[in-house]
């Protein structure tokens, strides 16, 4: 007898979602939020913080999906970010 449930497994939570996430620029095409030279994953708490607080005059996006301040003839205006899961 003990004082763990049959079959439970300590330490263990369930893990959050995982979310990749999607730009739209303001000519229609939707690129990846890319980090490092690859797309950035970020935890479900992550994504929906950026998401709600992303502030579009900030930043703008390179044709590889690479976040940075607005450069004009090299980026293009952002006008939406969401969530998708990984």
């Amino acid at each position: 007898m003990g004082i763990f449930k049959k079959g439970e497994v300590l330490g263990s939570q369930p893990s959050p979602g995982r979310y990749k996430i999607r730009i739209t620029t303001e000519d229609g095409d939707t690129l990846y939020w890319n980090k490092r030279g690859g797309i950035h994953i970020v935890d479900e708490d992550v994504a929906r913080i950026f998401v709600a607080n992303f502030k579009p005059e900030l930043f703008q996006v390179l044709p590889d999906g690479s976040l940075t301040p607005p450069d004009p003839g090299r980026t293009k205006q952002i006008v939406k970010v969401e969530m998708e899961p990984e």
